[in-house]
This record gives structure tokens, sequence and C-alpha cells, in this order.
């Protein structure tokens, strides 16, 4: 009974402690928040104040809740239901990182006074965003992903696989890095140029390894395209007998052109993936694309290329 009690104990006292950490480490991060978001605040004349904020020592996250977004005028703009940062670090890369935001919304007055050309489906609708970055510092490889979900219109996948990517998350790195240091003090013109410079350079390394695209109709993807086919004066069954004119003169595989008149058609899912070729870096990848434009069978050979529509 005794060891009970005490391993009770030991639970309830380790509890504690994280929920004292977890405490601490809220007020630490809220300072932090405050102090970017005041910065963000000078720098464009929005403010954006949030209802909680709460951060986990364990699950390296932070979670905001209730963010309103207000104009210089003082105007709603718009309100976030959330948005959690996971595995984030100041001094390195994590393994994995996450940023999830949910339930973006424009006020409707906001919206109203948009451009008149603006497609107000997609300005009223309210917005999931997820996207991760999965990376093994000792191998460079990473995998990017990234998920929009416009409620009940429609919702866009993409995932990106990467090798040799460890130049780019170092530059990333000491880019951050330099920015904290300056503070809130301006760049100079040579500072930034320096900073673009050596993204280019770790990007002109990098090795595309895979490629995930979809897009899925969630219910109302056929009334946005009608929509913005008005605009241009066209209907739905005039924009699909153009496609399908089109495709018959379109340098693509017959599978290709399958799938794209299927998805015209259905509206309901298109999807795209690659596998590209290993030890070839993203110039070098493009430049074998654009000799290959003119031969679909060998395009699509080279990297494993396979499309499908409904």
């Amino acid at each position: 009974m005794k060891k009970l009690v005490i391993a009770v104990a030991i639970i309830a006292a380790g509890i504690g402690g994280v929920s004292y950490a977890n405490y601490v480490a809220t007020q630490e991060v809220r300072t932090e928040v405050d102090k970017q978001l005041a910065l963000v605040t000078e720098q464009t004349g929005a403010t954006f104040k949030y209802t909680e904020l709460s951060a986990s020592v364990i699950s390296k996250s932070v979670e905001i809740i209730n963010m309103e977004v207000t104009s210089p005028e003082g105007d709603n703009v718009a309100h976030i239901q959330s948005i959690e940062l996971t595995g984030y670090e100041t001094d390195k890369i994590s393994p994995y990182t996450s940023l999830d935001v949910k339930s973006f919304q424009f006020n409707k007055d906001f919206v109203a006074k948009l451009p008149a050309d603006t497609n107000t489906m997609l300005a009223s609708a309210s917005y999931d965003l997820h996207s991760s970055l999965d990376y093994d510092e000792n191998s460079g490889d990473s995998d990017i992903v990234i998920k929009l979900d416009a409620k009940d219109i429609v919702s866009f996948n993409m995932d990106v696989g990467l090798a040799n990517s460890k130049a780019l998350m170092d530059a990333s790195l000491a880019i951050n890095k330099t920015q904290q240091e300056a503070d809130n003090e301006s760049f100079s013109y040579e500072q930034q140029l320096q900073e673009q410079t050596l993204i280019m350079q770790a990007i002109s390394k990098l090795e595309p390894r895979s490629m995930n695209f979809v897009l899925n109709d969630q219910g109302d993807l056929k009334a946005l395209l009608e929509s913005e086919l008005k605009k241009q004066g066209m209907t739905l069954e005039q924009m699909q007998m153009m496609v399908e004119q089109q495709l018959q003169q379109a340098p693509v595989t017959p599978e290709i052109a399958q799938a794209i008149s299927g998805f015209v058609k259905g509206l309901n899912s298109f999807s795209m993936s690659a596998k590209l070729p290993e030890g070839k870096t993203m110039i070098e990848v493009n430049q074998q694309i654009m000799m290959l434009m003119g031969q679909p069978e060998e395009l699509v050979k080279f990297i494993n290329l396979e499309v499908k529509g409904s």
C-alpha cells in the first residue's frame, strides 16, 4: 500500500512539475508572441488580439485561441479560431515542425468592401491550413506537406520530398538568427541581398525526389468555377468543350489527356504524382523536363508521372 502511495505521489509530483513548466513556458511564449505581434502592428498598422495562449514543454507546442485581426482604421478584418505551432525551435531545425490554422475567416463587412471582381465564395469561406516539415539532419532529406481546405468548396494537398536540403535548412537557420539578433532594426539593401544570395545558392543544391498534388471537391467547386467563368462570359459547358479541343492538340499522353478530361467533366478530384531521378538538382531536372516537353511519353517515364481525374 505504501508503495502505491509513493508511486501516486511521484506521478502527482511529475504532473505538477510539468504543469508548472508549462505555466512558465506559457508566460515566456506570451511575452515573445506579443513582442512579434507588436512588430507586425508597427509594420502594417493592423492589430492582433487573442483570448488565450498556452504552451507545452513536452510537445514543444504553442497554441493561440480566438485571434481577431483589426485594420489600421479599426475595422474587423478576420477571425482565427486557433493557431498551433508544434516542434519549432529557435536554435535548430527540428525533426518535425508543423503549423495548424483552424477556421480562418474574413469578416463579412470586410468582404463587402473588397473590389467588385473579388470572388465572394472564396473571400467568405472558412479556411483550415496545415503545413509541416519532416527533416533528417543526418541524410539531409526533408518532406514538406501543405494542406489547404476552403470548407465546403475545395481542398488542396501538396507533398514534396527533397534530398540534399541541409544547405537550405542551415541558411534558413542562419538568417533567422541574424534577424533575431537585429531585433527590430531594419536590414540594409546589402544585407537583404546577401540573404537572398544565400537562399538561392542553397536552393540550387536541392534534389527533388517526389511531388504529389491533390485537388478535391468539397461541395461547391462547380459553383466556384461557374462563377469565375461567368466573369469571362463563358459557361461551364463551353469551357469543357474548349479543354477537349485543346487536349487534341496538346503534347500529352492519351492517359493524361483522359485524366484531365475526366476531371473537367466530373469536377470531383484531380491528382498528380511524380517520382524524380536521384542525384539530380532541381535545375538539372527542370532542364531535362524542358528538353522533353515535345516528347510526352519520354517525359512521363523520366519523372514517373501519374495523373488521375474524375
